[in-house]
């Protein structure tokens, strides 16, 4: 009996052991499992922050990125601010995604949906953006060619006016005298008895050349290759339009008139010097060009 009420005993120990253990296991389980779906609802939050972070750095970059080409032309500043209307409407929808009531799956799907909308949106005006650059780079080429065209047809014009605006002298006609003592002076060819030289020429029209007073300089260059001239007696030099400076014999002053014009400059020689022999060139400045050339020889 005693041997019976012990076995008793024992029987409902383990009992209780057995429930004992069974309310452990399932507490615990109960705790994994609750454990599990608070991780599992921390990681959907922390995916819907990150989605939502990398949304608005995407709208932020986009922004800064397509800003960066304003203010080069007026076509592409219409096409930027079309383009940031856009994103002013992404930025909206962003917003109200946020506040939506939806599970977290489905807010993260739209998350990711805007963001794969902006980059397209960000590529398309890029694209846009790069063909207008290419077109203004076109247009700039094709005016800077114009202008180069432009300016080398007017240098050329001003280079053909300047050549057809030079005058022409013909007609050289030089005569040499011999001084008398008396004052006079009669023709002679023979150099030891020349004294003087009168050059007259005709200065020919010209429809093109400025009207009015120009500047005439004669120069005589002797056999040998000296320059005739005598600072004493009016000869000096002056800048020819090449930037030469070349001696004159005489010098004076035309008032042209667009029409065929005769003029006479005369060289004296001092009374102790003499022409040397052979044969001489003569040539004719008007305002610093070379009007004409002859030749002229003294026995």
């Amino acid at each position: 009996m005693e041997t019976q009420n012990q076995d008793q005993k024992k029987g409902k120990g383990t009992l209780w052991l057995v429930l004992l253990i069974l309310s452990g296991a399932l507490n615990l389980y109960q705790w994994q499992n609750h454990s599990t779906t608070v991780n599992t609802y921390e990681q959907k939050v922390d995916t819907l922050v990150v989605e939502r972070v990398n949304v608005e750095k995407e709208l932020a970059e986009t922004k800064s990125e397509l800003e960066k080409y304003r203010g080069i032309s007026a076509n592409l500043d219409s096409l930027l601010n079309e383009a940031n209307a856009k994103l002013e409407e992404q930025a909206k929808k962003i917003k109200s995604i946020s506040s939506q009531k939806q599970s977290m799956t489905e807010l993260n799907e739209k998350l990711k949906k805007q963001l794969a909308d902006l980059q397209m949106l960000r590529d398309e005006y890029l694209g846009r953006i790069d063909s207008l650059l290419m077109a203004n780079k076109q247009l700039q080429t094709e005016k800077e060619q114009l202008t180069s065209n432009v300016e080398t047809l007017s240098k050329n014009l001003e280079t053909t006016v300047a050549t057809a605006s030079v005058l022409k002298a013909e007609y050289i006609k030089v005569t040499s005298y011999k001084r008398k003592d008396s004052g006079k002076y009669v023709a002679t060819l023979l150099a030891k008895r020349t004294h003087k030289m009168d050059v007259c020429f005709d200065v020919l029209d010209n429809k093109i050349a400025k009207q009015g007073d120009k500047t005439v300089y004669l120069k005589i260059t002797e056999p040998g290759g000296k320059p005739v001239g005598n600072r004493s007696t009016g000869s000096g030099t002056f800048k020819t339009s090449t930037g030469e400076e070349v001696m004159y014999a005489a010098t004076g002053t035309l008032n042209y008139s667009g029409s065929k014009q005769n003029i006479c400059l005369s060289y004296e020689e001092q009374e102790d010097k003499k022409f040397p022999a052979g044969t001489y060139l003569i040539e004719v400045y008007v305002d610093g060009n070379v009007a004409g050339a002859g030749s002229y020889t003294l026995r």
